[in-house]
């Protein structure tokens, strides 16, 4: 068996998810359909990291209860090996969709941005192999190396935001609440699909997180982490751009690093906070490729990830490619996945916890 599980502890665990939370959280968004209602993202990132941190402690209890030591293992015990593969199938799509959002808007931002003389492609082939080693070196490397980059993705967000604090104007936070509470509600829903995966991620490598109590206690703080900071780049970037402005913008994130730039600056930070985030953006798309391909292994009694993680980060990469084909049939799919993604993992998830939670203890 070569499963490239390794040990990590609650420190890596909360890094990992911390991290997870953060970049998905920022860069898995809708930017022209959801700036374009107005500027609530701020307001449903926090609803929205609050109410995943909830999800994932009832799915905590209810491995806990069945003294499960992952999720694979949950949905075997709960559900037999035909109707637990069949449920866990959707988590497995929607982690490597989750995983490939965010490399999404990186490769964006550094086309038309960074290296604007290059094509989209060769951009995101570039990724590939950087993804690849990571999946295939394990979760124990995938975790120390969150647990690396906690620092820089700290810096990457400090920098942004003191390079964008020249331009706050509370002005730009005006009217308050303007789509309404039915948008509110449709926004939180969206942002469960970047709050989940790092937590069901976690679940799903809980053998190696060395006991129950450091995998539920990486989720709740990582959670907690990487959703604050989130909340704090979109309160931001609504105090540094008006909604509709943002919602023309392919990456509204790198433009506020921009948007207070001043003749006397040497450095270009902004460029150095864009590369710290794709580092950290790779290694939480990593984290991801490599949950769905273990949960895969698990549940269909497959003994080496290897070619299972190598097959998953090549269809994180197309999905990459695929995302930036200019189709309507590719961006009703696109917008699809940012507004109904969520339903891959609540669906599988929802039965499972009612289910182990409503079933008797076991001996």
């Amino acid at each position: 068996m070569n499963l490239r599980l390794g040990r990590f502890g609650l420190q890596e665990s909360a890094c990992a998810v911390g991290l997870g939370a953060l970049i998905s959280g920022i860069f898995a968004v809708d930017v022209r359909d959801t700036f374009a209602q107005g500027n609530l993202c701020y307001a449903a990132t926090a609803a929205g990291a609050l109410l995943s941190l909830l999800l994932l402690m009832l799915l905590g209890r209810a491995m806990a209860r069945f003294q499960a030591e992952d999720l694979g293992g949950l949905l075997l015990d709960g559900f037999g090996p035909v109707r637990g593969a069949a449920l866990g199938l959707p988590l497995v799509l929607g982690l490597v969709l989750a995983a490939g959002l965010p490399l999404f808007r990186f490769s964006l931002a550094m086309e038309r941005y960074i290296f604007v003389e290059a094509d989209y492609v060769p951009i995101v082939l570039y990724l590939l192999p950087v993804l690849l080693l990571l999946v295939l070196s394990g979760m124990e490397t995938v975790a120390r190396m969150a647990k690396i980059l906690l620092i820089p993705g700290a810096v990457a967000l400090i920098t942004t935001l003191l390079l964008a604090s020249p331009a706050f104007d509370s002005a730009h936070l005006f009217p308050l609440f303007s789509p309404g509470f039915s948008a509110f509600i449709d926004q939180t829903g969206e942002a469960l699909f970047r709050f989940l995966p790092p937590g069901v991620a976690l679940f799903i490598a809980g053998r190696g997180c060395q006991g129950r109590a450091n995998t539920l206690g990486g989720v709740s703080r990582g959670l907690l982490l990487g959703g604050a900071g989130a909340f704090l780049l979109h309160l931001g970037l609504g105090l540094t751009f008006f909604a509709p402005d943002m919602a023309s913008l392919s990456a509204p994130v790198y433009c506020m690093t921009m948007a207070a730039r001043q003749e006397r600056m040497a450095l270009r930070l902004d460029v150095l906070a864009l590369f710290l985030w794709v580092a950290t953006g790779l290694v939480v798309a990593a984290f991801y490729t490599y949950a769905a391909a273990l949960l895969l292994c698990r549940l269909l009694d497959v003994k080496d990830v290897r070619p299972v993680g190598a097959l998953l980060v090549l269809q994180v990469v197309g999905a990459v490619l695929l995302f930036n084909f200019d189709s309507d049939m590719i961006l009703d799919l696109v917008r699809c996945v940012y507004r109904q993604g969520h339903l891959l993992l609540l669906l599988p998830l929802g039965p499972l916890v009612v289910r182990s939670l409503l079933q008797r203890r076991r001996p």
